[in-house]
């Protein structure tokens, strides 16, 4: 099996010292919590955050990006001790934001929102399962042929997709067109001069998450922001 089906021990969230280690938090928000947090997201995020949730035509997807930027602020903020709507991110040449020496990534899709937090290097990639999906001709085009021949179903081509983006994500290239160059079968792959361990896990019958990390960092620590 390529991924993880046993069940994530999410904890329950607390204040702590998130850079006090070398450890991988990964941090889990249903959707559900977004009526709950409406009526701050102009206290907490900025601007540009807010006019760009306002562009999004689907209101699901507005609400996802909320809900990512809005806890993103709110623990790094906790951490930094600084007011959230002040924190001021810097942006690589690719567009990738981040914090001097503080790494982080947000993804979302169907129920959730997850976002990865360390000192060390990190992406993180979560997809809806979607029934029914045509998945080969997707897999012909990215995935490479020793990848191709362990596709049995649709959790395990979920599973080499999002770790493809949980990478380029991890190096700061975001998604390019030439997804079969990466080929993500053991738990390392090497990219950009950087060695980075691949995990992945079955959320929920629904939802597949994967993460690539920079080799060096000790442990991975999940929890839960909000009741499923």
């Amino acid at each position: 099996m390529l991924f993880n089906s046993s069940p994530i021990q999410w904890l329950s969230y607390y204040q702590q010292d998130f850079f006090a280690g070398d450890d991988i938090h990964v941090f889990k928000i249903h959707c559900n919590l977004y009526p709950l947090i409406q009526n701050d997201l102009a206290r907490v995020l900025t601007e540009a955050e807010l006019e760009k949730k306002n562009r999004f035509f689907k209101v699901a997807d507005a609400e996802r990006f909320a809900l990512g930027k809005y806890f993103l602020r709110k623990i790094l903020a906790e951490q930094l001790n600084a007011y959230p709507r002040n924190i001021r991110f810097s942006v690589t040449e690719s567009s990738k934001p981040y914090l001097p020496d503080i790494h982080f990534n947000i993804s979302h899709s169907g129920d959730y929102v997850v976002i990865a937090i360390s000192k060390k290097n990190v992406g993180i990639d979560v997809e809806l399962i979607k029934d029914h999906f045509d998945h080969e001709l997707l897999a012909e085009v990215c995935f490479t042929s020793n990848e191709r021949k362990l596709i049995t179903n649709l959790e395990d081509f979920y599973t080499f997709w999002t770790r493809k983006e949980a990478i380029l994500k991890a190096s700061g290239e975001g998604l390019i067109d030439d997804l079969h160059d990466i080929e993500c079968i053991g738990q390392n792959v090497q990219r950009q001069e950087n060695n980075y361990l691949l995990k992945s896990y079955l959320m929920d019958d629904k939802h597949l998450l994967s993460l690539a990390y920079d080799e060096s960092a000790k442990d991975l620590q999940f929890w839960n922001l909000g009741a499923d």
